[in-house]
Protein backbone atom coordinates (compact mmCIF):
# COMPACT_ATOMS: atom_id res chain seq x y z
CA UNK A 1 0.00 0.00 0.00
CA UNK A 2 1.31 3.45 -0.90
CA UNK A 3 1.86 6.07 1.78
CA UNK A 4 -0.32 9.16 2.09
CA UNK A 5 1.34 12.25 0.59
CA UNK A 6 0.66 15.87 1.56
CA UNK A 7 1.69 18.75 -0.68
CA UNK A 8 2.35 22.34 0.41
CA UNK A 9 3.70 25.04 -1.92
CA UNK A 10 3.58 28.63 -3.12
CA UNK A 11 2.62 27.54 -6.66
CA UNK A 12 -0.92 28.89 -6.61
CA UNK A 13 -3.63 27.49 -8.91
CA UNK A 14 -3.32 29.71 -11.97
CA UNK A 15 -0.77 27.54 -13.75
CA UNK A 16 -0.07 23.84 -14.30
CA UNK A 17 2.64 23.59 -11.64
CA UNK A 18 0.62 21.77 -8.99
CA UNK A 19 -0.89 19.37 -11.52
CA UNK A 20 2.54 18.65 -13.02
CA UNK A 21 4.02 17.71 -9.64
CA UNK A 22 1.07 15.52 -8.70
CA UNK A 23 1.01 13.81 -12.08
CA UNK A 24 4.73 13.05 -11.82
CA UNK A 25 4.17 11.50 -8.38
CA UNK A 26 1.26 9.41 -9.61
CA UNK A 27 3.22 8.25 -12.66
CA UNK A 28 5.84 6.79 -10.34
CA UNK A 29 3.49 5.61 -7.60
CA UNK A 30 0.04 4.86 -9.08
CA UNK A 31 -2.78 4.83 -6.57
CA UNK A 32 -1.09 7.22 -4.15
CA UNK A 33 -3.43 9.58 -2.31
CA UNK A 34 -2.17 13.17 -2.46
CA UNK A 35 -3.67 15.76 -0.11
CA UNK A 36 -3.26 19.43 -1.12
CA UNK A 37 -2.57 21.30 2.10
CA UNK A 38 -2.24 24.74 0.52
CA UNK A 39 -0.61 26.22 -2.55
CA UNK A 40 -1.07 29.79 -1.39
CA UNK A 41 1.93 30.15 0.90
CA UNK A 42 3.32 33.66 0.39
CA UNK A 43 5.70 33.42 -2.57
CA UNK A 44 9.41 33.09 -1.81
CA UNK A 45 8.83 32.87 1.97
CA UNK A 46 9.73 29.30 3.01
CA UNK A 47 9.16 29.84 6.74
CA UNK A 48 5.47 30.50 6.11
CA UNK A 49 5.10 26.89 4.99
CA UNK A 50 5.82 25.82 8.59
CA UNK A 51 2.35 26.60 10.05
CA UNK A 52 0.38 24.55 7.48
CA UNK A 53 2.88 21.72 7.91
CA UNK A 54 2.37 21.83 11.67
CA UNK A 55 -1.39 21.79 11.20
CA UNK A 56 -1.48 18.83 8.82
CA UNK A 57 0.93 16.85 10.99
CA UNK A 58 -1.63 17.02 13.79
CA UNK A 59 -4.03 14.85 11.79
CA UNK A 60 -1.81 12.90 9.38
CA UNK A 61 -1.24 9.20 10.10
CA UNK A 62 2.25 7.82 10.80
CA UNK A 63 4.21 7.16 7.64
CA UNK A 64 2.83 10.16 5.75
CA UNK A 65 5.18 11.79 3.24
CA UNK A 66 5.10 15.60 3.56
CA UNK A 67 6.26 17.50 0.45
CA UNK A 68 6.82 21.24 0.95
CA UNK A 69 8.15 23.28 -1.96
CA UNK A 70 8.59 27.01 -1.42
CA UNK A 71 11.88 27.35 -3.20
CA UNK A 72 13.33 30.78 -4.04
CA UNK A 73 16.74 29.09 -4.35
CA UNK A 74 15.71 26.63 -7.07
CA UNK A 75 18.58 25.97 -9.49
CA UNK A 76 21.20 27.22 -7.04
CA UNK A 77 23.59 25.18 -4.89
CA UNK A 78 21.05 24.90 -2.06
CA UNK A 79 20.50 21.27 -1.10
CA UNK A 80 17.44 19.15 -1.76
CA UNK A 81 16.63 17.16 1.38
CA UNK A 82 14.73 14.15 2.58
CA UNK A 83 14.04 13.86 6.29
CA UNK A 84 12.48 11.44 8.73
CA UNK A 85 11.25 12.02 12.25
CA UNK A 86 8.13 11.90 14.43
CA UNK A 87 6.99 8.97 12.29
CA UNK A 88 6.87 11.10 9.12
CA UNK A 89 8.94 11.58 5.98
CA UNK A 90 9.70 15.08 4.68
CA UNK A 91 10.89 16.33 1.30
CA UNK A 92 11.89 19.97 0.99
CA UNK A 93 14.70 22.32 -0.04
CA UNK A 94 17.33 23.47 2.45
CA UNK A 95 16.11 27.05 2.64
CA UNK A 96 15.51 27.72 6.34
CA UNK A 97 12.33 25.65 6.58
CA UNK A 98 14.09 22.36 7.49
CA UNK A 99 15.97 24.09 10.31
CA UNK A 100 12.80 25.63 11.76
CA UNK A 101 10.85 22.40 11.30
CA UNK A 102 13.51 20.49 13.20
CA UNK A 103 13.49 23.07 16.00
CA UNK A 104 9.72 23.00 16.18
CA UNK A 105 8.92 19.28 16.13
CA UNK A 106 12.11 17.77 17.53
CA UNK A 107 14.92 15.78 16.02
CA UNK A 108 14.63 15.04 12.31
CA UNK A 109 17.32 13.13 10.42
CA UNK A 110 18.02 14.75 7.06
CA UNK A 111 19.67 13.35 3.94
CA UNK A 112 21.03 15.18 0.90
CA UNK A 113 19.47 14.15 -2.41
CA UNK A 114 22.83 14.61 -4.11
CA UNK A 115 22.26 12.07 -6.91
CA UNK A 116 18.69 12.46 -8.20
CA UNK A 117 19.27 9.83 -10.88
CA UNK A 118 19.10 7.21 -8.10
CA UNK A 119 15.34 7.68 -7.98
CA UNK A 120 14.66 8.90 -11.51
CA UNK A 121 14.97 12.61 -10.81
CA UNK A 122 16.87 15.53 -12.34
CA UNK A 123 18.26 18.70 -10.77
CA UNK A 124 16.81 21.08 -13.34
CA UNK A 125 17.19 24.85 -13.29
CA UNK A 126 13.64 26.08 -12.61
CA UNK A 127 11.19 23.32 -11.64
CA UNK A 128 12.70 20.88 -9.17
CA UNK A 129 9.33 20.39 -7.52
CA UNK A 130 8.38 18.32 -10.55
CA UNK A 131 11.77 17.10 -11.75
CA UNK A 132 13.54 16.22 -8.49
CA UNK A 133 11.17 16.17 -5.52
CA UNK A 134 8.20 14.46 -7.19
CA UNK A 135 10.23 11.39 -8.28
CA UNK A 136 11.68 11.18 -4.76
CA UNK A 137 8.17 11.33 -3.30
CA UNK A 138 7.06 8.54 -5.64
CA UNK A 139 9.99 6.33 -4.67
CA UNK A 140 9.31 6.86 -0.97
CA UNK A 141 5.52 6.64 -1.15
CA UNK A 142 5.66 3.36 -3.03
CA UNK A 143 8.14 1.85 -0.60
CA UNK A 144 10.87 1.38 -3.20
CA UNK A 145 13.37 3.24 -1.05
CA UNK A 146 13.89 4.98 2.32
CA UNK A 147 15.20 8.48 3.07
CA UNK A 148 18.63 7.23 4.16
CA UNK A 149 19.02 5.42 0.85
CA UNK A 150 18.57 8.64 -1.11
CA UNK A 151 21.79 10.33 -0.08
CA UNK A 152 24.35 11.09 2.63
CA UNK A 153 23.25 12.34 6.06
CA UNK A 154 23.13 16.07 6.73
CA UNK A 155 24.19 17.48 10.10
CA UNK A 156 21.40 19.52 11.66
CA UNK A 157 23.88 22.26 12.47
CA UNK A 158 24.68 22.68 8.78
CA UNK A 159 21.07 23.47 7.78
CA UNK A 160 20.57 26.97 6.45
CA UNK A 161 18.98 29.32 8.99
CA UNK A 162 15.60 30.94 8.41
CA UNK A 163 16.12 34.57 7.40
CA UNK A 164 12.95 35.78 5.71
CA UNK A 165 10.86 36.65 8.78
CA UNK A 166 13.49 38.38 10.88
CA UNK A 167 13.79 38.08 14.67
CA UNK A 168 10.91 38.17 17.12
CA UNK A 169 9.94 41.63 18.34
CA UNK A 170 9.00 42.37 21.93
CA UNK A 171 5.36 43.39 22.05
CA UNK A 172 4.76 42.75 18.33
CA UNK A 173 3.18 39.69 16.70
CA UNK A 174 3.51 38.71 13.05
CA UNK A 175 0.49 37.79 10.90
CA UNK A 176 1.38 34.65 8.95
CA UNK A 177 -1.93 34.02 7.19
CA UNK A 178 -5.32 35.47 6.32
CA UNK A 179 -7.74 32.61 5.92
CA UNK A 180 -10.86 32.17 3.77
CA UNK A 181 -12.99 33.93 6.39
CA UNK A 182 -10.68 36.91 6.81
CA UNK A 183 -9.32 35.70 10.15
CA UNK A 184 -5.79 36.90 10.93
CA UNK A 185 -3.53 34.06 12.08
CA UNK A 186 -0.77 35.30 14.35
CA UNK A 187 2.60 33.70 14.95
CA UNK A 188 1.93 32.55 18.52
CA UNK A 189 1.09 28.86 18.91
CA UNK A 190 -0.27 27.88 22.32
CA UNK A 191 0.78 24.65 23.99
CA UNK A 192 -1.16 25.89 27.04
CA UNK A 193 -3.72 28.70 26.50
CA UNK A 194 -2.66 32.08 27.90
CA UNK A 195 -4.37 33.58 30.89
CA UNK A 196 -4.73 36.83 28.97
CA UNK A 197 -3.84 38.30 25.57
CA UNK A 198 -3.66 42.04 25.13
CA UNK A 199 -3.88 43.06 21.47
CA UNK A 200 -4.64 46.59 20.38
CA UNK A 201 -5.61 48.00 17.00
CA UNK A 202 -5.87 51.72 16.33
CA UNK A 203 -5.69 52.40 20.03
CA UNK A 204 -8.51 50.03 20.99
CA UNK A 205 -8.04 46.73 22.76
CA UNK A 206 -9.37 43.62 21.04
CA UNK A 207 -11.08 41.38 23.62
CA UNK A 208 -9.55 37.96 24.31
CA UNK A 209 -12.30 35.33 24.40
CA UNK A 210 -12.80 31.58 24.15
CA UNK A 211 -15.49 31.47 21.45
CA UNK A 212 -16.59 33.64 18.53
CA UNK A 213 -20.02 34.15 20.09
CA UNK A 214 -18.57 36.08 23.03
CA UNK A 215 -18.42 39.26 20.93
CA UNK A 216 -21.23 40.97 19.05
CA UNK A 217 -21.72 40.37 15.32
CA UNK A 218 -19.35 42.56 13.35
CA UNK A 219 -17.00 43.13 16.31
CA UNK A 220 -13.37 42.06 16.59
CA UNK A 221 -12.07 39.50 19.06
CA UNK A 222 -9.06 37.27 19.50
CA UNK A 223 -8.80 33.67 20.68
CA UNK A 224 -6.71 30.53 20.54
CA UNK A 225 -8.24 28.54 17.71
CA UNK A 226 -8.78 24.79 17.68
CA UNK A 227 -5.40 24.15 16.07
CA UNK A 228 -3.54 26.25 18.63
CA UNK A 229 -2.84 29.52 16.80
CA UNK A 230 -3.67 32.93 18.19
CA UNK A 231 -6.27 34.43 15.85
CA UNK A 232 -7.91 37.82 15.39
CA UNK A 233 -11.44 37.44 14.06
CA UNK A 234 -14.47 39.51 13.22
CA UNK A 235 -17.61 37.67 14.20
CA UNK A 236 -19.46 36.78 11.00
CA UNK A 237 -17.29 39.31 9.21
CA UNK A 238 -13.80 39.79 7.78
CA UNK A 239 -11.11 40.86 10.24
CA UNK A 240 -8.60 41.51 7.47
CA UNK A 241 -10.92 43.99 5.74
CA UNK A 242 -12.05 45.54 9.01
CA UNK A 243 -8.49 46.17 10.21
CA UNK A 244 -6.70 46.62 6.89
CA UNK A 245 -4.09 44.08 8.03
CA UNK A 246 -2.64 41.15 6.11
CA UNK A 247 0.19 38.66 5.83
CA UNK A 248 3.56 39.89 7.18
CA UNK A 249 1.98 42.82 9.03
CA UNK A 250 2.58 43.14 12.77
CA UNK A 251 0.16 43.92 15.57
CA UNK A 252 0.85 45.18 19.07
CA UNK A 253 0.33 42.29 21.47
CA UNK A 254 1.32 40.91 24.85
CA UNK A 255 0.69 37.40 26.12
CA UNK A 256 0.28 36.67 29.83
CA UNK A 257 0.60 33.17 31.23
CA UNK A 258 0.22 29.88 29.44
CA UNK A 259 2.97 28.40 27.32
CA UNK A 260 3.69 28.35 23.62
CA UNK A 261 6.00 29.16 20.77
CA UNK A 262 6.39 31.80 18.07
CA UNK A 263 7.33 31.40 14.42
CA UNK A 264 10.10 33.96 14.74
CA UNK A 265 13.08 33.32 16.95
CA UNK A 266 14.45 35.80 19.46
CA UNK A 267 17.95 37.19 19.06
CA UNK A 268 19.01 34.31 21.33
CA UNK A 269 17.54 31.76 18.95
CA UNK A 270 14.54 31.01 21.19
CA UNK A 271 10.88 30.61 20.23
CA UNK A 272 9.50 29.51 23.59
CA UNK A 273 7.03 31.58 25.62
CA UNK A 274 6.36 30.66 29.23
Amino acid sequence: MNRLVTFTSDFGRQDSYVASVKTRILAGAPGTTIVDVTHDVRAFTPALALPPLIEIMQVAPPGTVHLAVVDPGVGSERRALAGEGRGFIFLLPDNGLPARLSEWVGEILFYHLDSPERFGGRATATFQGRDLFAPAVAALASGRTTPKELGPPVATGSLLPEEGLGPAETGRLLIWNTDRFGNLLLEFFADLPPKDVRIAHQGRRIPYVRRYQEVARGDLGCLINSTGWLEIFCREGDASKKTGLGVMDRVAGEIEGGAGRTLRLSDRGESQHR
